[in-house]
């Protein structure tokens, strides 16, 4: 299984039938876009590493399945990881808490719980020389199967960026990409969701956002074609927005002293996302999903050094001073 039409295939051969057929085909050409993105993703992190990305393919035995995409430890990439899922089942009244439901919509959580079928893209790329960002991004589509017969569903997703220098010219150029990408269907949503990624990777014990944000959208319904369109929008981003940064700065010597700051950041993005992410705890708390898969994102080296403190006036302090104000880039 090497292509976007495979992986497709595998997954949507496990679409359960409780949904309509109207259902299934909106969840079908979210598949075929999560898919095609995550090929040529693998195909640029192949080409730029020259080395080859392993694709596995898993089941999840309550239903659904995924294909995770993993390169670690190559040449430029420490570890990159491009995952497609698609699972299905049961969701019981807990777990639907853990959802934020679309605040236009009338109807509330089951007591009893409902079928449910998600979709995702999920990706998280940590290059080896501190100079070059690491990278997230994430697409999911939610359907719900109320008790009642009615079916609801919602599209989400967040692009962010994780910087462990400060070079200003390579966060404004990541930004404006995704502004452009915003206002091609609402001028309101790149502001609003900024600042919904900036409030959402913060980072409350240590007072600091997890990185320099990017966009964070949620609850956006199924039902308006709209918002499929914008979907489709941010997956054309995400390479032009990342990959120009990478290709910069990726040759740029670096020093121990600069990579053992990358290692003390990693320790951040760590303790943000086991303590914080609600994707994480969902997949924790959903039965049966594979838990190599929910920490492919995680980096495979990280330090914590007690009550370390960057040198005032240095790049590191630069860094930490807006992460704790947040700024306007675009």
């Amino acid at each position: 299984m090497t292509d976007a039409n495979s992986v497709a295939s595998f997954l949507q051969d496990r679409a359960p039938h409780h949904f309509s057929a109207r259902a299934r085909e909106r969840c079908a050409r979210f598949l075929r876009m999560c898919a095609r993105l995550q090929q040529q993703v693998c195909e640029r992190l192949r080409d730029i590493d020259g080395t080859p990305v392993r694709l596995d393919c898993w089941r999840r035995q309550e239903g659904g399945g995924g294909a995770t995409a993993i390169l670690c430890d190559g040449n430029v990439f420490l570890k990159a990881n491009v995952d497609v899922t698609m699972v299905t089942g049961r969701m019981d009244a807990s777990l639907l808490g853990q959802l934020a439901k679309p605040e236009s919509t009338a109807w509330t959580w089951p007591e009893q719980g409902c079928n449910f079928l998600a979709v995702g893209l999920s990706s998280v790329i940590h290059v080896k020389n501190p100079h070059v960002p690491s990278y997230h991004f994430n697409l999911r589509l939610m359907l719900l199967n109320l008790c009642d017969g009615t079916e609801v569903g919602w599209y989400g997703g967040v692009i962010d960026i994780t910087p462990f220098y400060l070079i200003p010219e390579d966060i404004t150029h990541f930004h404006r990409i995704l502004k452009e990408a915003c206002e091609k269907h609402d001028v309101t949503y790149y502001p609003r969701f900024k600042k919904w990624c900036d409030d959402y990777f913060f980072i409350r014990h240590r007072g600091e956002t997890r990185g320099l944000g990017g966009i964070f959208f949620d609850n956006l319904t199924f039902e308006e074609e709209g918002n499929f369109e914008f979907a489709r929008s941010c997956a054309d981003a995400i390479l032009p927005a990342y990959i120009p940064i990478l290709r910069a700065r990726v040759s740029t010597p670096f020093t121990d002293q600069e990579n053992t700051w990358k290692l003390l950041r990693y320790g951040r993005y760590i303790e943000f996302n086991l303590m914080y992410d609600k994707g994480t705890k969902f997949g924790l708390l959903l039965p049966g999903f594979r838990t190599e898969t929910l920490f492919a994102c995680i980096p495979i080296m990280a330090k914590w050094v007690y009550d370390w403190n960057p040198e005032p006036g240095g790049r590191e302090a630069e860094l930490v001073r807006v992460l704790r104000c947040p700024q306007n880039w675009a």
